[in-house]
């Protein structure tokens, strides 16, 4: 690096710091904001989602998790989000806001002709601004996540030198945006779903990689109790009663488990465990897929243990709502969600196995699967469940 370089980095040094704080410490954007107007000769700064097919803007609280701003109200940042992000002239071009990209407001739009703008005259104005400069710090399709600064006229435009500056910034910002991003999806879902898991109608067990039981909600420790066909053993085991039931339970977990490490070998597999009393669990076993983690948990797969005698019947309303089933998919889904195989369906509704397979078909399809297994992965892992225990705790 030329000395140039070296005395730009060593001046940046501080900021890059702060970056990696607010990282991970989300209350720490608005520190770092106010050390970078200062250290760029700005008078604001603002970090916010930008939308080119709706020319709309994103902030902190809708679809972004990360949005913040320094020397600019909240009146006019809201002002801007409602009206003024879609005339702004600097975002007119989206082909010269690509991903890492340093953009200057003078080259995206001429300064000789800002001051006749709505743009300047409206929202710049009022603030006393006229300059900017921005980097493009993430781009997915036609969104980008921006870090843009501003300054007055008076203050003159930003330089080549000012460029050269911002621009190493762009790899810690990069790094530090996806970091605050893994952070903050991991304490919502931690905070959220684990409780949401404890609301669900039916019992559910995360497993970890080995098979081991990670988690199990109180209605899985309930249920196994009461029938006596399941229960948690020493070394944080799920076991079977019955030899053959554990045999096959052992095996599915462990296939299970296996493919949501990304090893493609089983879709998972429902067993109906029979009691001497009469008691009676349909138990379905079923791989998480390593990318996914519903429930704020590492999980590499999960049993679903209901009572097909014992079933939740608020859930058909919020399933034709979310997935716009009908009415008779909605009931069908629950019936399936609760445990009941479509035969067993069939035969309680007093209708043939075709229009029930029909009907389930058309229900899977709406939610893009195909299997029963994933079907009831899908519903018990998905938003409409969330919607579901809302409504019941609220």
């Amino acid at each position: 690096m030329s000395l140039l370089g070296d005395h730009m980095g060593l001046d940046l040094g501080g900021l890059i710091c702060c970056i990696y704080d607010a990282a991970l410490d989300a209350s720490r954007w608005q520190e770092f904001l106010a050390r970078f107007v200062v250290e760029f000769s700005s008078q604001s700064a603002a970090i916010f989602g930008h939308d080119f097919s709706e020319r709309s803007a994103e902030l902190a609280g809708e679809s972004v998790s990360l949005a913040a701003h320094h020397g600019i109200s909240g009146s006019a940042m809201h002002s801007f989000a409602a009206h003024y992000c879609g005339v702004n002239v600097w975002t007119q071009d989206e082909h010269l806001h690509h991903e890492g990209a340093v953009v200057n407001g003078s080259s995206l739009y001429p300064d000789r002709y800002l001051s006749r703008t709505e743009w300047y005259g409206d929202w710049l104005k009022p603030q006393d601004l006229f300059y900017s400069f921005a980097i493009v710090v993430e781009k997915k399709t036609q969104r980008t996540l921006n870090l843009t600064a501003m300054r007055s006229k008076r203050c003159g435009p930003y330089r080549q030198e000012d460029e050269a500056r911002l621009r190493l910034l762009v790899p810690h910002l990069q790094t530090a945006f996806a970091l605050h991003r893994r952070l903050h999806r991991a304490e919502a879902l931690a905070s959220a779903s684990l409780a949401v898991l404890e609301g669900l109608p039916i019992g559910v067990v995360l497993l970890d990689e080995h098979a081991s039981v990670l988690h199990a909600n109180a209605r899985a420790h309930q249920l196994a109790q009461a029938t006596g066909l399941l229960r948690f053993g020493a070394g944080d085991q799920l076991r079977a009663a019955s030899a053959g039931d554990e045999l096959r339970l052992a095996r599915a977990m462990r296939m299970a488990v296996t493919t949501g490490a990304g090893n493609p070998i089983s879709a998972g597999d429902a067993i109906r465990m029979h009691g001497l009393d009469g008691s009676l669990l349909h138990v379905l076993v079923t791989p998480l897929p390593q990318w996914s983690s519903p429930f704020g948990q590492h999980a590499a797969g999960a049993v679903f243990i209901s009572d097909p005698t014992s079933t939740a019947q608020s859930l058909a309303q919020t399933f034709c709502s979310f997935y716009r089933l009908t009415g008779a998919e909605a009931r069908l889904a629950q019936a399936v969600v609760n445990g009941l195989t479509l035969q067993e369906y069939a035969s309680r509704q007093e209708v043939s196995i075709h229009t029930v397979r029909s009907q389930f078909k058309s229900a899977a399809a709406k939610m893009g699967v195909t299997r029963q297994a994933d079907f009831v992965r899908t519903v018990l892992t998905g938003p409409a469940m969330l919607r579901w225990v809302e409504r019941q705790q609220g």
